[in-house]
């Protein structure tokens, strides 16, 4: 007599079946593998532009649109020579005129600057920037060399 249960599954499809299961089961977790790192890719450019986007609007501050997309160069003059004024006692020496102009340093344009940065950094003004650079306009190149006051 032949005891097997009609509605059991022969030995020959389990295999099969077990096979399938192993198959769906590792296509589900590369799918799961390759959402997570789309979404790793998806939060790092979206910290990468709200980075860009706060240099930008750093760089912004106080000089106009124009001055994002166009820069120009700072042409370095020479510094105004102060003539010697005759000195009527031989008191005070003649080294003295000299030193009656405030020290100064250069200073390297980087690309996040602006002259709003740049004075408030070096506790002077944008005016005694532009004063001793010859600058007509807002605008400074990167890489440009500033002549500062020293404080």
């Amino acid at each position: 007599m032949n005891t097997s249960n009609p509605f059991q599954i022969p030995s020959c499809f389990q295999r099969t079946d077990l096979q399938q299961r192993r198959r769906e089961r590792f296509r589900r977790g590369v799918v799961a593998v390759v959402v997570a790192m789309v979404a790793l890719l998806v939060i790092l450019l979206i910290e990468g532009c709200v980075g860009e986007h706060t240099k930008t609007s750093t760089v912004a501050v106080g000089q106009p649109e124009a001055a994002l997309t166009r820069t120009t160069t700072v042409e370095s003059k020479p510094a105004p020579t102060i003539p010697a004024r005759p000195v009527a006692s031989p008191a005070i020496p003649p080294s003295a005129a000299v030193k009656a102009t405030p020290p100064e340093f250069v200073y390297t344009v980087k690309p996040s600057d602006t002259l709003i940065r740049i004075a408030r950094l070096h506790h002077t003004t944008i005016k005694i920037i532009k004063a001793m650079n010859s600058l007509d306009s807002d605008m400074i190149a990167v890489g440009a060399k500033l002549k500062l006051p020293s404080v």
